[in-house]
């Protein structure tokens, strides 16, 4: 690997630092608010401490591939998704998009 690589080019599309307000749903049980830390149209990080840093080490491969519904109240629109990573250290999931409510205001948030 050169020096000039890096790990954000293995992304299909580069993120935007951003801290959205956010509601989480997971399943019938966990829910909670957090915030979007970077997005893209393809994939985010969202940081809820409530939700992610009290699972067990052992439980995280259950979560992995979980669908999940995350509100954003103040653009009004929702993202369905699907978890990939957690870091209970961190209290943060990294998230891919499978759709959204209004695609055209995903895409306006994540190029603006």
């Amino acid at each position: 690997m050169s020096e000039t690589q890096n790990s954000d080019e293995k992304r299909r599309n580069k993120r935007k630092k951003v801290k959205i307000v956010a509601l989480l749903k997971m399943g019938v049980y966990l829910s909670g608010r957090g915030f979007a830390k970077d997005i893209s149209t393809n994939g985010m990080c969202l940081v809820a401490p409530t939700i992610f840093k009290f699972m067990k080490p052992a439980q995280i491969q259950e979560y992995i591939g979980a669908p999940l519904k995350v509100m954003f109240p103040s653009q009004s629109l929702t993202v369905n998704a699907t978890l990939v990573r957690i870091d209970i250290k961190k209290g943060e999931g990294a998230l891919s998009i499978l759709s959204t409510s209004d695609d055209t205001e995903w895409q306006k948030i994540c190029t603006e």
